[in-house]
C-alpha cells in the first residue's frame, strides 16, 4: 500500500527578461515562455564573478538570438536538417537582407 504525503511546491508562473524587460507567463504560450533562457549559477574558487557570488540571468528567446546567436549551434530535428541548417546560416551570415544576422567578426568570422 502506498502511503502519500504532503509537499509544497513552488512553481515559476512569470519571467520578466532582464535584457528588454519583455514579460512572459506560462498560461501565455505566445509570449515566449518556452523558448526563454534562465541561466544560474556561483562562482568558483577565484572566479571572475567571485568565489561563491551567486550569477543568474533571465533572457527573452530574441535577447538570446540578438546577444549569443553567433555563437549558438542550432541541430533541428527534422530528416532534412543539413538544409535546414544552411538555409539559416546563409540568412544569419546576411545573404537574406530583412533577416536577422549576427555582429561581423563574432564567432571569429572577419570575413
Amino acid at each position: 500500500m502506498l502511503e502519500y504525503r504532503d509537499r509544497i511546491v513552488q512553481e515559476a508562473a512569470a519571467c520578466t527578461c532582464d535584457r528588454c524587460r519583455k514579460g512572459m507567463t506560462s498560461d501565455d504560450h505566445d509570449s515566449g515562455w518556452h523558448e526563454r533562457m534562465s541561466l544560474s549559477f556561483r562562482g568558483g574558487f577565484d572566479s571572475i564573478f567571485g568565489d561563491g557570488n551567486k550569477v543568474s540571468i533571465d533572457l527573452c528567446q530574441q535577447c538570446v538570438r540578438d546577444t549569443l546567436g553567433a555563437w549558438l549551434r542550432i541541430t533541428p530535428p527534422e530528416p532534412d536538417g543539413l538544409a535546414y541548417q544552411e538555409r539559416l546560416r546563409s540568412e544569419w551570415d546576411g545573404h537574406a537582407a530583412d533577416r536577422w544576422r549576427p555582429p561581423r567578426g563574432a564567432g571569429g568570422n572577419d570575413a
